[in-house]
């Protein structure tokens, strides 16, 4: 394939970056607007951007721009006579654009910028493809993370002063300070847990773990439930065990208050099947996606959660489960790979700025102590998992491995933070109704369906051993 040698052969129009620079000069007022939209990569022409800098420059200083600052910077940095002079200067002032077509001019400009660097990323890409040597799911990944950085208008090297740092952080201080509540990040629609967490935040892992049993996947749906169907927050669960189907029917279940049994046997009454229709017309709406590919790899879930983001601006992603994810490649083995895994779901939660929850099996090491709690050692094949995470959550309960378990034991389901990397630990006490497969506040508890109480042919569809949570 023939690669682009001349540099002239980039698109780009000369004509109407200086119209832009000039109207920047002639109409001041509108500098906000244009140094708002534009950088100094939208301009090809070298000293158009040097002049561009300067003009910027002064702005930020806070000054007038004018003929004579305008001399003064650009003698400052050693360009004044490289651009052509005062000769230039007039030149761009003479071809102001008007400020009625700068939104168009500007938007030219972006378009003409982002082509040069499509161009020129795809010669980076042919290269590095003719690069024996490179891994094919590296390279993959790395053509993917290019062509990103284009569609979200990124730097692909960026470096901050840590002044400027402090100074967004004191702004989101303070934005913090006027709120009213406590939650600063995503909530979960439990109380306690969000007062202990302060909800789940931008760029954090978040593992929710457990044993096959204890309801991961119930847990997880019931926040993915409050954030779509009642706040209306976009949001998005890969499920690698579950259909698409079978997650419909237990937010079904959730929402309408119907046994899961009931609806999955289809031995509903008329008011039952009236009620379902009632709720699925108000979940419709709910902005929740869900994909139930089987077998994907690490790379491919990130491609897709990018797209999600991009297209639907999803708030919380949700992996059920991390240990069914594959990393695409070989490994010496399952620890590798599972601490890859991990780090790349870190990455990817960073990089989008959102939580990136995902659930996780524990070895059977809990099954072995007394009182069965889950602790950080038992989270299985990896210790990656434990050292990636900024939150950590176990889930326990107690009645399942008992006979007959107390009252008071009955429903409780043990929320067990072990690990929060900004925050204290603790226990929060959650009622699981399995009849619904729901976890709610432990205040909320209620009799939800009586029938199934007394129901001799009561079948408990929660995951067992090596099978699937239903």
């Amino acid at each position: 394939m023939e690669t682009i040698k001349d540099e002239l052969s980039l698109p780009y129009d000369e004509e109407l970056e200086r119209a832009v620079l000039g109207a920047i000069i002639t109409f001041p007022e509108h500098s906000e607007f244009i140094f708002s939209n534009l950088k100094p990569e939208d301009f090809f022409s070298e000293k158009n951007r040097i002049i561009f800098t300067a003009l910027h420059s002064i702005y930020t200083d806070g000054l007038v721009i004018d003929l004579s600052l305008i001399k003064i910077y650009l003698e400052k940095s050693g360009n004044y006579e490289k651009v052509g002079g005062l000769d230039y200067i007039k030149l761009l002032i003479e071809e102001a654009a008007v400020p009625s077509v700068l939104q168009q001019i500007v938007d030219v400009l972006r378009e003409k910028r982002i082509r040069r660097s499509l161009i020129q990323i795809s010669q980076t890409i042919i290269q590095k493809a003719k690069e024996k040597q490179k891994d094919i799911d590296s390279l993959l990944e790395e053509a993917e993370n290019l062509i990103f950085s284009i569609t979200e208008n990124k730097e692909i090297t960026a470096y901050h002063h840590f002044s400027d740092v402090l100074k967004e952080t004191l702004v989101i201080i303070n934005e913090l300070a006027k709120k009213e509540t406590v939650i600063t990040g995503v909530p979960t629609g439990f109380y306690e847990i969000d007062r202990l967490t302060t909800g789940f935040h931008p760029g954090d892992l978040v593992i929710i773990a457990a044993r096959p049993g204890m309801g991961k996947t119930s847990f997880a749906l019931s926040i993915l439930h409050y954030l779509s169907v009642i706040e209306g927050l976009p949001t998005a669960f890969f499920s690698l065990e579950m259909s698409k189907e079978q997650i419909a029917m237990r937010l079904l279940g959730e929402e309408s208050k119907i046994p899961l049994r009931k609806i999955r046997s289809g031995f509903l009454s008329t008011e039952e099947l009236e009620k379902i229709a009632e709720v699925s017309l108000k979940m419709m709406k709910a902005p929740l996606y869900i994909d139930d590919t089987a077998s994907i790899s690490i790379l491919d879930l990130k491609a897709k959660a990018r797209r999600l983001k991009k297209e639907a601006d999803v708030k919380l992603i949700v992996v059920d489960y991390l240990q069914l994810l594959s990393s695409g490649r070989r490994s010496e083995n399952r620890q590798q790979e599972v601490a890859e895994i991990s780090r790349s779901l870190k990455a990817l939660a960073k990089e989008l700025g959102i939580p990136v929850v995902a659930l996780a099996q524990l070895s059977r090491q809990a099954e072995m102590r007394s009182d069965k709690r889950p602790q950080l050692a038992d989270l299985r094949e990896s210790g990656a998992i434990e050292q990636d995470a900024d939150l950590v959550m176990f889930i326990h309960r107690p009645e399942y491995y008992k006979k007959n378990p107390s009252p008071q034991e009955e429903g409780l389901a043990e929320i067990i933070i072990a690990k929060q990397r900004n925050g204290p630990t603790g226990i929060v006490n959650l009622v699981f109704i399995k009849e619904i497969t729901k976890f709610e506040n432990l205040a909320s508890k209620t009799d939800i369906i009586e029938e199934s109480e007394d129901s001799e042919d009561f079948i408990d569809y929660t995951e067992s051993e090596g099978g699937v949570e239903f």
